[in-house]
């Protein structure tokens, strides 16, 4: 195997922070010897600081503090994937650190039979399932990824009432299983757009239309949308759901439960999310829509789902029209709620190019609500049309406050499949795995875990460098290092901190960090 050379060089500016130049490469004092770490602290370096360089053929030495560690911090092993939520808004591990989640939607191709977003050749054959799965998910921890938003289909589990396809819900656990064997955490997402599959659109079973004959299902509408505005069926079956005018909400309960009882204590899963994109039926106003029907829907299903899969997360979005433009935001009563927004620019989703319109307000906007009302955010779906001039750009710039404010996010979507729902095309992937160029926007280093507060992260694309700022508490930081981007890992590790120290595992692709609590952190990566 060939030996990267790693240089390690740390600041010995007493004022060096987050997007600051004094850290560069050229620190005075430090020289190199090929095979060999040699320390020369500046003598005006502050307290804390060494220049050291070292390279894979070293014998042993260790460098001063801060510097890698003498002794190698293992792996933090994940007893579960469950999280709990604090009154600032943020989502901390069973560990007490800060946590996001950055991740895929498991894909278009999921909302219509077999309901995978992979091709097999059996999909009764859980074993095809299974490997197929594990192949599927396997790609992830290179993208520098740990979560996936997983739809399921509520017209696929129960396809006549009051009979649950056990096959189904076996696929989907397989699932579970092989992102659980990847370290992905699981948000289980009851998926539905316009309703049903007879509306050109996916989620509720037929059954549960009130119309009589509702036409034959299909996936094959690229105007999809529309229907939420032009089809007087569907927004009679969505106003008949809310009003639960035939009953349907206690079938709707029902079928949650089953998911719960059934994959609730599975350890991937992190959370539950009630319902994709509501439609709004007939309402106009649909800020009225959020606080007078939706609000009450979510405060009263994440009850009933938290009691039974207690310390389950539940996350919730408003409507699908909230996506492209700047809605009100909500907030259900109850613990342990994640706000779930949606993200797009219209002109990419059509698969245009970019208008320029900036998605950074709207984000921002998003962030500031979760911030002021103690509920953590989850950007749970953004994404363009492959091949859409801009689509990096923009995708860069929702990136970037997305470090910026430290919010968890699931791109749509990733499906290795040549069957398109709707002609949609969004994935990360061609059908046959091989990657698109979407991919050289969304993957980037950055910090799953933090054992700390006060966390900066910014990640500069030009000159490949992440730059990252903390105070320190008891614990191991993580630092996700993708190989997709650094295929031989980081050429270039800066730590600053009194008694901070490193470990680079190339297996995992992390780093991992720990300084004495209430140590002030800086590092850069390259």
């Amino acid at each position: 195997m060939q030996r990267m050379r790693r240089l390690l060089l740390l600041s010995v500016a007493a004022a060096w922070a987050c997007g600051d130049d004094a850290g560069a490469e050229g620190t005075a004092g430090a020289s190199t010897t090929a095979g060999s770490s040699t320390t020369n602290p500046d003598p005006s370096s502050g307290p804390g600081s060494s220049t050291t360089a070292a390279d894979d053929s070293s014998t042993g030495s260790t460098p001063a503090e801060p510097g890698e560690c003498e002794t190698p911090i293992p792996p933090v092993e994940r007893p579960h994937a469950r999280l709990t939520t604090t009154a600032e808004g943020r989502m901390l591990d069973a560990l007490g650190r800060d946590v996001a989640l950055r991740g895929l939607n498991t894909g278009g191709r999921s909302k219509f039979a077999p309901f995978l977003p992979f091709t097999v050749d059996d999909p009764a054959d859980l074993d095809a399932v299974r490997a197929a799965a594990d192949e599927y998910f396997g790609r992830m921890p290179a993208w520098g990824l740990d979560a996936v938003r997983m739809p399921f289909s509520w017209e696929a589990l129960e396809p006549v009432p009051g009979r649950y396809d056990t096959s189904y819900l076996a696929r989907y656990e397989a699932m579970l299983d092989a992102a659980q064997a990847h370290g992905l955490r699981v948000v289980v997402d009851f998926h539905q757009d316009v309703y049903a599959s007879p509306f050109c659109g996916d989620g509720f079973p037929p059954w549960s239309i009130p119309t009589p004959d509702p036409p034959p299902p299909t996936h094959d509408c690229p105007q999809w949308f529309a229907g939420y505005f032009s089809n007087d069926d569907l927004r009679e079956s969505f106003d008949r759901f809310w009003s639960d005018a035939d009953g349907l909400q206690g079938q709707y309960i029902a079928m949650w439960l089953t998911m719960a009882n059934a994959i609730g204590d599975h350890p991937a899963v992190v959370g539950f999310e009630p319902i994709n994109e509501p439609g709004w039926g007939t309402m106009t106003d649909l800020d009225a829509f959020k606080q007078d029907v939706l609000r009450p829907f979510y405060t009263d299903v994440a009850a009933q789902l938290q009691a039974a899969a207690p310390d389950v997360l539940v996350f919730y979005d408003g409507p699908g029209s909230d996506s492209t433009g700047i809605g009100s935001h909500f907030l259900p009563d109850g613990e342990g709620l994640v706000y779930a927004p949606h993200r797009y620019d219209q002109s990419l989703l059509l698969g245009d190019s970019w208008s320029g319109f900036d998605p950074a307000p709207a984000l921002r906007s998003a962030a500031v609500f979760g911030a002021e009302n103690g509920v953590p955010v989850l950007l749970g779906e953004f994404g363009y049309t492959h091949g859409a001039e801009g689509g990096n750009e923009w995708l860069t710039l929702v990136m970037d406050v997305i470090d910026e404010r430290r919010m968890s996010a699931t791109l749509w979507e990733y499906s290795t499949s040549p069957e398109l729902w709707n002609g949609e095309d969004l994935s990360v992937t061609h059908a046959d795995g091989s990657e698109r160029e979407i991919l050289d926007a969304y993957v980037r280093p950055w910090l799953p875990a933090v054992a700390g507060e006060g966390i900066d992260v910014r990640w500069d694309g030009t000159a490949g460098e992440l730059a990252a700022s903390w105070t320190a508490a008891e614990g191991v930081t993580e630092v996700i290092v993708p190989a997709r981007r650094f295929p031989t890992g980081p050429e270039a590790i800066e730590l600053q901190g009194p008694g901070a120290c490193w470990t680079w595992d190339g297996e995992r692709g992390r780093l991992r960090v720990t300084a004495p609590a209430g140590t002030a952190v800086a590092l850069r990566v390259r």
